[in-house]
């Protein structure tokens, strides 16, 4: 007989004809509560809908016949009729090349040098709510070039939407819009939502509006995608809580780290995570050197040190989500470099946003300073023309299934959802108590801006808009580390500032 906590009885306890919550902590179980509950249902025709394809794959084999598991994405496409869609029309997003192809098909142009505000205007646009394509979707300041870049895209999202007319990519944003705007979900009892706190609010929308009861799944403090546009739906969802914090990943040392860095948050859980009584964990100092066990992930906070850490690994090893991204993106920067110096250089196919070398750094510049664009020119700028060699080292090593090697390394984001025996937090990590006072201080600066009369008020309408970005970052930074602690079971090292604070802190 199944032994079920007090807090999985509750849950089960509620029947799927009304809409709840679960707020679950990391390794406590969310989907095999999940499937405890539709079994205990068995009665209801259920939809669970998983945050990515690889996560509905694994839950097809967990859950019986009365649910089903699948993505949002996966879901529309077959609802809109698209398996029969020509090979290679699918694109992942869209880039520079796509926009001067828009621009050639549409007969209108884009204001010089927006390209790459226009492939953000366009993407806020496709993961919002709603039909309207508004200034708040566009970056651009400016008023009137704000204006010209929202007419080229609401023109242009006008001709995408409307796929089957036409032979021009699409990016699986697009179909989903389309869905969104057109469909709905019907032919289930229920809607079981995985990882909600990373729903952006065009899936929101689409879970609103088909009007089935939501029993809805997710760890607040696992929200870090933010900068894509996810909302917490777990805070915007005002249905009845139920909370889910015995984790069974790790012991109670990793659990303590965990709940001291959730403690700098600016609101703490209610519900400590409690550790596996049954599991031994430890926390270490990483002091930049380690052998590799069976089972170890090595974590980087940014693209730039997972970059730099595979420059210097000597031994096979796998990266979540694979390498071509990254490689692709960094060939184009340096096609740019290269380009700049010499105008005939020949080089790999540019698909970045940025035109020359000279657009990319001014995009890293100033207060819209582009992520990408800011971590392209730092390796670049630091490897020059070695990089070409370097990657090629990268590519001899690297293998494309985790089971061939005894390394892993991924970004923290990548890393979400995994769990492996040894964890390495490389050193771009901070303290949360550095994240949690840059937090403070960005509201200080808000406050001292209400009190001071001599700036207009758009002025203080602009800074104030400044600093809720920083906290916002901040509250982040420190959901990230809570993720990326959390991914280990037996043994986690940690860097300096992060071994202080478990010391002094935890």
């Amino acid at each position: 007989m199944v032994e079920y906590t007090p807090q999985q009885r509750a849950i089960l306890a509620k029947s799927p004809t009304a809409s709840f919550k679960v707020v679950a902590g990391a390794g406590c179980g969310k989907t095999s509560t999940l499937v405890l509950y539709s079994a205990h249902w068995a009665g209801q025709r259920g939809l669970y809908l998983a945050f990515n394809a690889a996560i509905a794959r694994e839950a097809r084999s967990r859950f019986g016949r009365q649910v089903e598991a699948r993505t949002a994405h996966s879901y529309a496409f077959a609802d809109l009729g698209l398996r029969a869609l020509e090979a290679g029309r699918l694109v992942p997003r869209y880039n520079l090349r796509h926009i001067r192809q828009l621009e050639a098909e549409l007969g209108l142009k884009a204001p010089p040098g927006s390209a790459e505000t226009v492939l953000k205007t366009l993407t806020a646009f496709l993961i919002s709510a709603g039909t309207k394509l508004t200034q708040a979707h566009c970056p651009e300041r400016d008023v009137k070039t704000n204006r010209a870049i929202r007419t080229f895209v609401a023109t242009a999202f006008k001709h995408l939407i409307r796929f089957e007319k036409h032979t021009f990519p699409i990016t699986h944003d697009v179909y989903l819009k389309r869905f969104e705007m057109e469909r709905k979900i019907t032919g289930y009892d229920y809607i079981m939502v995985d990882e909600a706190q990373d729903l952006n609010p065009v899936l929101l929308s689409i879970l609103e509006k088909s009007g089935l009861p939501l029993v809805v799944v997710g760890d607040p403090y696992q929200s870090i995608y933010a900068f894509r546009g996810a909302v917490d739906a777990m805070s915007s969802l005002k249905v009845q809580a139920l909370p889910l914090s015995r984790s069974w990943r790790f012991g109670e040392n990793i659990a303590r780290l965990a709940n001291g860095i959730l403690r700098t948050h600016a609101s703490p859980p209610p519900y400590p995570l409690q550790g596996n009584p049954a599991l031994q964990s430890t926390v270490r100092h990483y002091g930049g050197k380690i052998r590799p066990t069976n089972n170890t992930l090595v974590l980087a906070r940014s693209n730039v040190r997972l970059f730099e850490s595979l420059v210097n690994i000597k031994t096979p090893f796998h990266v979540l989500g694979g390498v071509q991204d990254m490689m692709q993106e960094i060939r184009s920067a340096l096609t740019l470099y290269r380009r700049h110096a010499n105008p005939a250089a020949r080089g790999a196919e540019n698909t970045l946003p940025f035109g020359t070398w000279k657009e990319l750094v001014a995009a890293k510049e100033g207060e819209n300073a582009d992520p990408i664009a800011k971590r392209l020119f730092t390796i670049v700028d630091k490897h020059g023309y070695e990089l070409a060699e370097k990657m090629e080292t990268i590519q001899t090593l690297y293998r494309d299934t985790p089971d061939e090697v005894n390394l892993v390394c991924s970004t923290a984001h990548k890393a979400k959802g995994r769990e492996f025996e040894t964890v390495i937090m490389l050193d771009d990590f901070l303290s949360p108590v550095e994240w949690a006072t840059r937090r403070e201080k960005a509201i200080e600066r808000m406050a001292a801006l209400e009190d001071n009369a001599e700036f207009s008020e758009k002025y203080k309408l602009r800074q104030k808009e400044k600093q809720r970005q920083r906290i916002q970052e901040c509250t982040q930074e420190i959901n990230v580390l809570y993720v990326a602690c959390t991914r280990a079971q037996k043994l986690l090292y940690v860097p300096d500032g992060l071994y202080t604070f478990w010391q002094e802190q935890c």
